[in-house]
């Protein structure tokens, strides 16, 4: 009898620990601004909020006065891809090697350039269509005029979505420095993954169509550079918050010549030096002939390193470190005359399944921008993780039952053990 309640007891501890943990899930909350009128807004996702939500934004929440989730969708400033001035490249193979990487030939059908007398095809830039997928890829890109003999052009390119299209595909950019070879050869690391499904590659040859893409500048972050014995620069980077970042730039100097591989690591000990051996989060080639701005894979981080090869060269200084965000926003329909609010920052959140995703093309292009007020740090709130009601004013009564409930069970306890003289 006395394990029996010992064990009830303590299964109501836990659910009253439950209740308190649910009561305090989400650790953020901002005041909206005042509505004007009724219809769709658009709330900027500033590097201050982007260090209290994941990089999916899944524990964003807008509510009521009543805690009610109000539905929104989350849309990014990828530019729209014109196809006007539009070159398509053929792709002459395209096939998954035994050790499963993919492996594209490419011929070049460049802007035309006359050299030595002969025309040739020059071009920087290959745009792949790729079937939408939520992840990115690094590849290496050589070149060749004979499809027999191949020569490095670029490595560690990261095949991000650079351009949206109104269809199922997006389009991905490998920049690389001018060249005229015939062909090129894209190899891409699946990395024990299915492959991307690439439709065509080709290129832009109309400065007057080439998209921007636009990008949320961080705060600049504080960073320490430590040049060692080892052939190294380690450097440390110290963001304010933890701000979601998508861009690095580097500006380096200290020697006129250079090109080093440099590797991005996320914190996995007290010393820069015991993070060799991890797994890096993006690998890119710092050189003198080219603008040191790279996209990576998106993540949040306060503090990362940055680690560069320096081989048997000198040490280069940075002079400065820069990193950016894409540019997101939250979009909602409200009523005039309510008031709302922000919620942020629950590891246990998961995504909404809201029905105005499948109306996303009917919100208007030019929408009102409503103001977020500082985000308070909130010790407790009304819960709400549960979808399917948002009105928890069973959850005092729950708690006031359970300490009862409790209370009678410690009391039949101590009864017990009297009877057993324990």
């Amino acid at each position: 009898m006395m394990r029996i309640n010992k064990n009830i007891g303590i299964t109501f501890i836990y659910c009253c620990c439950a209740v308190f943990v649910t009561a305090q899930e989400y650790k953020y909350k901002a005041v909206l601004d005042s509505v004007k009128k009724t219809g769709f807004y658009q709330i900027n996702i500033t590097p201050e909020l982007s260090a209290h939500v994941k990089t999916d934004f899944t524990d964003l929440r807008v509510t009521d006065e009543e805690g009610k989730w109000v539905p929104h969708i989350i849309k990014s400033s990828f530019p729209n891809f014109i196809e006007t001035a539009f070159k398509e490249f053929p792709i002459l193979k395209n096939e998954i090697t035994d050790s499963g990487k993919s492996v594209l030939i490419i011929e070049n059908r460049g802007g035309s350039v006359i050299i030595n007398k002969k025309e040739e095809k020059n071009t920087d830039e290959i745009l792949l269509f790729i079937k939408n997928a939520s992840v990115g890829r690094y590849a290496f890109l050589s070149g060749s005029n004979d499809k027999t003999h191949w020569f490095i052009v670029a490595e560690n390119i990261l095949l991000l979505k650079n351009y949206e299209t109104t269809e199922n595909y997006f389009v991905s950019a490998v920049k690389f420095n001018y060249s005229d070879y015939k062909y090129f050869k894209l190899v891409i690391n699946n990395e024990n993954a299915d492959p991307l499904n690439i439709i065509k590659a080709g290129s832009y040859f109309n400065p007057v169509y080439i998209p921007i893409f636009y990008t949320l500048l961080n705060p600049a972050p504080a960073f320490y550079q430590k040049d060692s014995s080892d052939g190294k620069t380690y450097i440390k980077v110290n963001n304010s918050l933890a701000f979601h970042l998508d861009k690095i730039t580097l500006d380096a100097g200290g020697v006129k010549f250079f090109e080093r591989t440099a590797n991005l690591y996320l914190p996995q000990g007290d010393s820069m030096e015991n993070n060799i051996g991890y797994d890096s989060k993006a690998m890119f080639t710092i050189s003198s002939t080219r603008d040191n701005s790279f996209d990576i894979k998106k993540l949040q981080a306060k503090i990362f390193y940055l680690i560069i090869d320096n081989k048997d060269n000198p040490p280069l200084k940075i002079n400065s470190i820069g990193t950016g965000q894409q540019i997101n926003k939250a979009i909602v329909y409200l009523e005039k005359g309510k008031q709302y609010y922000l919620l942020a920052d629950n590891i246990a959140a998961v995504k909404p399944d809201y029905d105005l995703e499948i109306f996303k093309d009917s919100v208007p292009a030019n929408i009102d921008t409503l103001s977020v007020g500082p985000l308070t740090n909130i010790e407790t709130i009304k819960p709400f993780a549960q979808k399917s009601t948002n009105n928890k004013w069973w959850l005092w009564p729950s708690i006031i039952a359970a300490i009862l409930m409790l209370g009678f069970l410690t009391w039949k306890l101590i009864g017990d053990m009297k009877k057993n003289d324990l």
